[in-house]
């Protein structure tokens, strides 16, 4: 892992920190390194020319992010935000130019294991993973009798995008700063300019919301740590504290202080998940210490995996909000399967599959893995998964199951697709207009999707679709305009001059690093499969 005092580039967060890894994989931006030049000079100039506005300075075109919605826990969603890359590259050369001010604000905090590093892997990852959470817990929490656990209620989502200026400067002097000389309050402005000049939340996905949102923790964790006289002990883990105090006066203590805290930047603490209990505490939820303890046996695999799979088909049933299927997944990903035993764990896996769809990026890695192993089963369930949730507009879950059939050449129905065509999911309808191309789905009317070609959409909310359509000539607009080589704007020009592509499954990514959003304490770690324990 690369040293905290690391310096990050601008190209780094544009190629590598800029689409969130629960994508599928061949959506991108590492087509975009040689356009970042032109376009950081591009923002650049955009920068100074706004900031040197007396009067509300704005950048001359505004612009939406492109949503994907993918599921959390059950009957909850996360939405992940792509936004517009010239109003990226404002966002990234200001936290480039501000980098070890925020570096050091991130470090003052004396718990926080996400605290932000550079990466090899994405732009920016975690200082610990949450493999080691539970680790650093214990290690911690010696000594102490109660642990108070909180979190913050949708941490991304409620951040307002003022408190990012009133943590690094405080409220008072960002407040009189009306020439944004305060690089907090630039931050501030380019946040908002990603998502259409708004106030509330900030873009789930970008490393730099990961950045900042550490940055605003780390405020909170500073007031906890200036109302005690001795070291505060414990973990925060983006926005999940776990504090260990030697007295039950302490932990209520530290809990009015939290509530505080979160006041002063228009946050609230998630009561339902907040609690003091005394130590010690569980580490990790029940269900996953015992899937651990499952092995699969070598003499008799197919015996051990109808065990393994009925035991987590119990558990699922008693933790229904947690992802106990993806987790036996990652098992079965780590293990060694005889060919001859493989039509059974198919069999138990797509059951699964439907159960938690979540599983899907790692029932991919399990049929890669198992190369050859395709079935008529599978194409089964990747149509029952499009049809069930496209009229629920589940997205990620449709993206991923198209993504499985693109990547092991399985074709589609004609009914399928057209269930398929009525998403308004520009992810969905990348993969969908590649499968077209490539015969694996029938070229059904896609009039949805044909309503985005044009120059309006280019600084929308589908600007994603807009481009990549155009560009990969999978959708003509209507009169044969080029409205991408007409962007009075200039950015999707010098993407089209450099060639720049957001889709290409021949250059593949995953990402990298675990998933570093507000993530629930029993969530599936994201590890590479390698790292699963078992």
């Amino acid at each position: 892992m690369s040293s905290v005092a690391a310096q990050v580039s601008v190209e780094d967060l544009l190629l590598r920190g800029f689409f969130h890894d629960r994508v599928v994989p061949p959506l991108n931006s590492l087509g975009l390194k040689p356009a970042v030049g032109e376009l950081v000079a591009k923002a650049r100039g955009v920068m100074a020319q706004a900031v040197a506005s007396r009067y509300r300075p704005a950048v001359p075109v505004r612009s939406q992010c492109s949503q994907h919605s993918v599921p959390k826990r059950k009957h909850l969603r996360r939405v992940l935000s792509i936004p517009n890359p010239l109003h990226q590259s404002l966002l990234c050369c200001e936290i480039v130019d501000n980098w070890e001010d925020l570096v050091r604000l991130c470090g003052e905090s004396q718990v926080s294991l996400s605290m932000p590093v550079v990466s090899k892997k994405r732009a920016l990852e975690s200082k610990f993973d949450r493999r080691h959470e539970s680790v650093e817990r214990a290690r911690r929490s010696i000594g102490a009798r109660y642990v108070l656990k909180a979190d913050l209620a949708r941490y991304y989502p409620s951040i307002y995008t003022h408190s990012i200026a009133w943590a690094i400067h405080g409220k008072a002097a960002a407040r009189a700063d009306g020439k944004y000389a305060l690089f907090g309050n630039r931050l501030d402005l380019w946040m908002r300019e990603t998502q259409d000049r708004q106030t509330g939340g900030i873009p789930i996905g970008p490393d730099s919301s990961f950045l900042l949102a550490e940055v605003l923790a780390s405020r909170l964790d500073k007031a906890l740590q200036d109302a005690f006289d001795h070291t505060l002990r414990g973990t925060r883990y983006i926005d999940d504290y776990n504090l260990y105090f030697p007295s039950l006066s302490d932990a209520e203590k530290a809990l009015a202080v939290l509530h505080g805290a979160a006041r002063q930047y228009e946050l609230e603490i998630n009561d339902l998940k907040t609690d003091i209990v005394q130590v010690p505490e569980p580490l990790e939820p029940s269900w996953k210490t015992e899937l651990r303890s499952m092995e699969l046996r070598s003499d008799d695999h197919a015996t051990s995996i109808k065990a393994l799979f009925d035991k987590t088909y119990e558990l699922a049933r008693i933790y229904p909000q947690d992802s106990v299927l993806t987790y036996t997944a990652k098992k079965i990903l780590s293990a060694e399967i005889p060919l001859i035993d493989w039509a059974v764990c198919e069999v138990l896996l797509l059951r699964s599959a439907l159960g938690e769809p979540g599983m899907l990026p790692w029932l991919l890695r399990i049929y890669t893995k198992f190369k050859g192993t395709k079935s008529s089963a599978l194409q089964e369930t990747i149509e029952s998964l499009c049809r069930y949730h496209s009229p629920l507009y589940q997205v990620s879950e449709i993206a991923w199951s198209l993504w499985i059939a693109r990547a092991l050449g399985i074709r589609i129905s004609e009914a399928t697709a057209r269930a398929v065509v009525n998403v308004d999911d520009d992810i969905v309808a990348l993969v969908s207009l590649d499968m077209m191309k490539n015969g694996l789905m029938p070229n059904v009317p896609t009039a949805m999707w044909e309503s985005h070609i044009n120059a309006g959409s280019l600084y929308s909310d589908h600007w994603l679709l807009a481009y990549e359509a155009h560009e990969q000539g999978w959708i003509r607009p209507k009169g044969g305009s080029d409205y991408v080589g007409d962007d009075p704007n200039g950015v999707f020009q010098i993407l089209r001059k450099h060639g720049v592509r957001f889709y290409d499954p021949t250059a593949t990514w995953e990402g990298g690093s675990e998933v570093y959003v507000e993530e629930d304490a029993e969530e599936v770690e994201e590890s590479d499969d390698s790292d699963v324990e078992i």
